[in-house]
């Protein structure tokens, strides 16, 4: 639809019937345009844009009006657009700032904000133009970077993933996955920017819708990577170009680690690199737990518990102070420092005390072989074992409060050693007592 047609279609629609053949005529032209300004102002957009189309034409077209003009137009037809209920006219005003906005870049050509905008209007109305919506995006994102509007990261990648990717035949379907990759990694880089630089100037709600962005991003992108191989990669590539700023490249790596973290990818090489890099930026005691639990879920638990032994020092009495205790003395038990595990263990209080109490039992048991002079002061520590199983029972935990009975004295090798059932029984390895219970 020409802009002479599509302005008299416009007007029958809001005034019906006002003549669109007026000739250039500048009288008339600063009339209208002052007559269109007034009422938009006034915010009486139906009235504001009869003018407004009539000094369109009054004015000589597109080459007798300037930028501003199709700036002001663009902000009625949005407004007329969000309140008309009708489906055709409404169609008549999206095509109408639609034409608002190619001609806005006509006028513009290096101001990209306004491809942006004309992409992000054409994804929300679902328009199928791929190829128009692709090409916008791309000039506005990738020439902004950092300065790109949230809006047109999310809704560019979006782009990507629903337009371009889910639909993709077969045989080209890792060409594209590998593009989409490719441009999430520059995406994820322009919200890093773009946090930071609203940061810088105390911006903190801007710097948030990057934050949120990055969100965005990475949730559509775990959808289209198959496996840990090939995340992965992706992240290694990354690794050698992070930010330089301390600050932003802590946030990126610990992005990456979530990254890993939804992929279930916590037991690859490249979680391990992110983790020590942590470390090295950002030595808290959040660090040396993620670190430590690392090395443990891949079998270092020497390692590991030295990872731990750090976070429980550098979190004194914090709020993961029993969280990061019961890590260490899980890590301590699991490399099979038995004794080390239970005295930790024990230590542990709040909601990961039950489990504290499991690892206690379980350290009793596993050494019990090895503690006592006799055959009976060996097999009286499954009766402490079970002590502890017990007390786990009791917090919550689902663990058999008969656990190890079968394994302690019976009754017969009691009255060999002149202990009666319920009697106390010391058990200097733990320095502690139990209570024998025959079965």
């Amino acid at each position: 639809m020409n802009m002479k047609n599509l302005i008299l279609a416009l007007a029958l629609i809001i005034v019906g019937g006002a003549s669109a053949n007026a000739q250039a005529d500048s009288a008339n032209c600063g009339k209208y345009k002052s007559l269109y300004y007034q009422y938009l102002k006034q915010e009486m957009y139906k009235d504001a844009m009869f003018f407004w189309g009539q000094a369109y034409n009054y004015c000589g077209g597109f080459d007798g009006v300037d930028k501003k003009f199709f700036a002001n137009g663009r902000i009625a037809y949005l407004k007329l657009y969000d309140a008309e209920q009708d489906a055709a006219k409404k169609v008549v005003l999206r095509d109408s700032i639609y034409w608002i906005y190619e001609s806005l870049i006509k006028k513009e050509p290096n101001n990209p904000d306004w491809k942006g905008k004309y992409a992000t209007m054409m994804m929300t109305e679902d328009d199928k133009r791929i190829d128009k919506i692709d090409s916008l995006y791309k000039e506005c994102v990738h020439t902004m970077k950092g300065e790109a509007a949230p809006v047109y990261i999310r809704q560019y990648f979006k782009h990507l993933i629903t337009n371009k990717f889910n639909p993709a035949p077969a045989d080209k379907k890792e060409e594209i996955r590998n593009y989409v990759i490719e441009e999430y990694m520059l995406l994820s880089d322009y919200c890093t920017s773009g946090a930071a630089a609203k940061r810088t100037a105390a911006d903190e709600d801007g710097a948030k819708k990057y934050d949120e962005a990055q969100e965005f991003l990475d949730k559509y992108f775990v959808q289209i990577v198959n496996d840990c191989t090939m995340l992965t990669s992706v992240v290694d590539k990354k690794l050698g170009s992070l930010p330089q700023d301390k600050t932003v490249k802590s946030e990126k790596v610990k992005a990456y680690i979530g990254l890993l973290n939804k992929k279930k990818c916590q037991s690859t090489e490249t979680y391990g690199k992110l983790m020590d890099t942590l470390i090295t930026l950002d030595p808290t005691a959040e660090a040396y737990y993620l670190t430590g639990r690392y090395y443990l879920e891949n079998g270092n638990e020497t390692k590991a518990d030295d990872y731990m032994q750090k976070a429980v020092e550098m979190e004194g009495t914090g709020a993961n102070k029993d969280k990061y205790t019961y890590a260490l003395a899980d890590s301590q038990y699991r490399a099979k420092r038995y004794r080390d595990a239970f005295r930790t263990a024990k230590l542990v209080e709040g909601e990961f005390k039950g489990k504290a109490m499991v690892i206690c039992g379980n350290a009793v048991a596993a050494s019990a072989n090895s503690c006592g002079e006799t055959t009976f002061d060996r097999k009286a520590n499954f009766w402490l074992a079970n002590d502890y199983y017990r007390k786990a029972a009791a917090l919550g935990e689902e663990v058999s409060t008969g656990k190890f009975l079968g394994d302690a004295p019976t009754k017969e090798e009691g009255f060999n050693v002149g202990v009666s059932d319920g009697s106390s029984v010391s058990l200097p390895c733990w320095g502690e007592s139990t209570t024998a219970r025959y079965q």
